[in-house]
């Protein structure tokens, strides 16, 4: 009796899978989060809910790879980012995702959701916390970078997750002025806010001015 091998099988299973994240990515970017349904996602890949399932046991798992695929984008993107000193590659992240926000900006809108709507976009414990872990290890390059800074002695010593993930939220929230600064200019300005965020943090985690200065001039 012949059975098929096992590498035609999990080729089918990573091209559906792709079908179904590439469907989902689309009507989240295209309609948002409260739009997304297994339904909605199943019609628009030419797949059957049952089936779909076999992939993603709800909405919520569905939601988390998405996220999951924007995420790994974007971890790309700050770990290519280079600097002349540590502390310069932390100044270089930090534009990396300012050119995100403008460059992506579904994508961006679905990280402010994830981040900042006060409802429970995903209720599911398994879910959530698959997101907290991966947000954890998309920022794990500016950890790094905060890290050895700190090594350096441009830093003073600190625990370099926390300090990470306190700069994503900053940035994260000078960042979603983008929509304001667009119809009151003469009162926003999001570059200059960028900048003012990211100078105080890393002045409170201990760097000199002097330093700070050559990094922002050089990310």
């Amino acid at each position: 009796m012949n059975h098929a091998s096992p590498a035609p099988r999990r080729r089918r299973h990573r091209a559906n899978l792709e079908r179904l994240l590439e469907a989902a990515t689309q009507i989240v970017f295209d309609e948002g989060v409260d739009a997304l349904s297994i339904k909605k996602v199943a019609d628009l890949a030419d797949y059957t809910p049952g089936a779909l399932y076999r992939y993603f046991p709800s909405k919520d798992a569905l939601l988390a790879a998405v996220v999951a695929r924007v995420l790994h984008g974007l971890a790309e993107k700050l770990t290519a980012a280079q600097g002349r000193s540590p502390l310069g590659r932390v100044a270089a992240q930090a534009r990396v995702y300012l050119a995100f926000a403008d460059d992506e900006p579904h994508a961006f809108a679905l990280m402010s959701a994830m981040t900042g709507d006060p409802r429970n976009v995903v209720d599911d414990d398994a879910s959530v916390a698959a997101i907290l872990e991966g947000v954890v290890e998309t920022l794990r390059p500016v950890a790094a970078a905060l890290a050895e800074a700190a090594s350096a002695g441009q830093l003073e010593p600190g625990l370099a997750s926390d300090r990470a993930l306190a700069l994503f939220g900053a940035l994260q929230g000078v960042m979603q002025l983008r929509k304001q600064e667009r119809r009151a200019p003469h009162l926003v300005d999001v570059d200059r806010l960028f900048s003012l965020t990211l100078r105080a943090l890393l002045r409170g985690f201990g760097a000199s001015a002097e330093s700070v200065d050559a990094a922002l001039a050089a990310g």
